[in-house]
């Protein structure tokens, strides 16, 4: 097994509605917003973290292939597969049980082959949120929302707070290739799962409008790139190691 090359991924992310990607919080003060957005520390500016971008793709593909993914899923178990040719593990990672069966096809799959990066907002977004900023935003906008159950009715406000739609973020990923099937894997299930992304959203309240995106080429004028294939969307570069 030997790492032959290393394609990357640069792409634009663009909010087409509001986005909410949360932060933990563990305490609140008295007038806090009910649901903040995670921030940068040293620059107060949302982002995105790769973690969650990562873990989006890698639930819409389980969902895709159906079957023990969800099965295990339901009984509150991540499906391990014990064939090393699984796709998901493959790209996504698998941290394998401590037992000698797993820890051999753990050693056969070989390393997680995709990285992806936390993704921040580019200039042209930074410059615009921070016109907003001057205006008394706060990079973000503030959603007012009631909570009405259904049963007993009493109302109860609350505040979400989301990154405006028309926000763009600059996402990079790196996918390791090592034999012929990673190859294979990274047209079908990769471009796949970043295509079912499109289709259903990112972060919280997507039932509920929040979260559409979509990609686009980082260096093509976006308005000649609505309804493009998404792989003429994508920025890709291929970086061998042959030889190296």
């Amino acid at each position: 097994m030997k790492l032959r090359k290393v394609i990357r991924i640069r792409s634009v992310l663009l909010a087409k509605t509001g986005l909410r990607i949360g932060m933990s919080r563990d305490q609140m003060a008295i007038g806090d917003l009910d649901n903040p957005v995670i921030r940068n520390p040293l620059t107060d500016e949302p982002y995105i973290p790769g973690s969650s971008l990562k873990g989006k793709l890698r639930y819409l593909l389980e969902w895709s292939l159906g079957g023990d993914y969800i099965l295990k899923a339901k009984d509150k178990h991540v499906y391990a597969s014990p064939d090393p040719k699984d796709p998901v593990a493959r790209i996504f990672g698998l941290a394998p049980e401590n037992d000698e069966a797993s820890l051999k096809v753990a050693r056969e799959r070989g390393p997680t082959r995709l990285l992806v990066r936390d993704a921040y907002l580019t200039e042209e977004s930074k410059q615009q949120l921070e016109r907003a900023t001057a205006r008394g935003g706060l990079y973000t906008e503030i959603k007012q929302e009631v909570f009405i159950p259904r049963l007993g009715g009493k109302a109860n406000p609350r505040t979400t707070e989301r990154v405006p739609a028309g926000a763009r973020f600059l996402v990079e990923m790196s996918y390791r290739v090592l034999d012929d099937l990673d190859e294979d894997y990274f047209g079908k299930y990769l471009l796949r799962a970043l295509e079912l992304l499109e289709l259903d959203g990112l972060g919280g309240h997507i039932s509920r409008g929040y979260g559409q995106v979509y990609f686009l080429h980082p260096e093509k004028p976006p308005e000649a790139q609505e309804g493009l294939p998404l792989r003429e969307r994508l920025q890709v570069e291929e970086v061998s190691l042959q030889g190296a």
